[in-house]
This record gives C-alpha cells, structure tokens and sequence, in this order.
C-alpha cells in the first residue's frame, strides 16, 4: 500500500534528498517514489526556507597557479603533428622510455 505523500512527508524527503548528494531519480527509487512525484515535489518546495540545506561554506576552492616554467623544453613533433613537450632537465632514463615507446609499434 502506497504511503500517502503528504506535504510534512514530502519536505522530509526532499530534505533528505538535499543532503544526500545522490540524484533525484536515484533518490526516488530508493524510497519507492515516481521521479516524475518526486521531481514535482522539489520544484513546489524549492522557496521552503525549512527544507533548504544549510550553507557548507564557499563553492569555491583557492587555487595557487604555478607560474611558467623557464626551463626550455624538447619538443617532439610526431607524425600526425601531434606534439610532445619533454622537460630540458627531464632525466635520461625517462627520454629514452618515451623514445623507446614512441619506436615501438602499437
């Protein structure tokens, strides 16, 4: 027997769905609920304050940018005129592995 889907119930659910971070399709599944029932009921308590999930902080993470390197690069251009970019100070045992695996047939 279907449980009824009263507004109360709606908004603990909805409540539930935010703070799950899994998809509303998923989400409904699991509870036995029609995405389309679930999907109407997000929409029409979207302005409710009560079942808004509480701010997390920024969305944003700071991020240090690196600036470029001056060391010279080797540049590698292949056959298709795709490019390879190798370090100038690179070691040697990673140049003739790239090398290597550049002559070898795929």
């Amino acid at each position: 027997m279907a449980r009824r889907r009263t507004r109360a119930r709606m908004a603990r659910l909805v409540a539930a769905w935010r703070e799950s971070q899994e998809s509303q399709a998923s989400f409904a599944r699991r509870h036995h609920i029609p995405p389309w029932t679930f999907w109407y009921w997000c929409r029409k308590l979207a302005g409710d304050a009560a079942i808004m999930p509480s701010p997390r902080g920024p969305a944003f993470v700071a991020v240090d940018v690196a600036a470029p390197s001056s060391t010279p690069v080797i540049e590698v251009l292949l056959r298709h005129g795709e490019r390879l970019q190798i370090a100038a100070d690179a070691p040697p045992a990673l140049v003739q592995a790239v090398l290597t695996t550049l002559r070898a047939a795929c």
